[in-house]
């Protein structure tokens, strides 16, 4: 069932990587403590999949770009 909505998520956007990160923060949004998760994300991908337009992928402006590698140099730090 799930990879069906999946699918038909993935017809609204392109990117598999951007579609991980939209579905993973809607179902945060919509996450309920009575509803388990796995409901939740199942939700969140019917409400992508139900969108009337396609997202499509906008690239991040360069000085962005500059400061997520910056913080991904930190994190990775062998020290931590």
């Amino acid at each position: 069932m799930r990879s069906a909505l999946v699918h038909r998520a993935n017809e609204k956007v392109q990117n598999r990587f951007q579609l991980c990160c939209l579905t993973s923060s809607s179902a945060r949004r919509m996450a309920r403590s009575s509803v388990g998760m796995h409901i939740t994300i199942n939700e969140a991908l019917e409400a992508i999949s139900v969108q009337a337009a396609p997202m499509i992928a906008q690239p991040l402006p360069a000085d962005e770009v500059k400061a997520a590698e910056i913080d991904s140099a930190f994190i990775l730090d062998s020290a931590i």
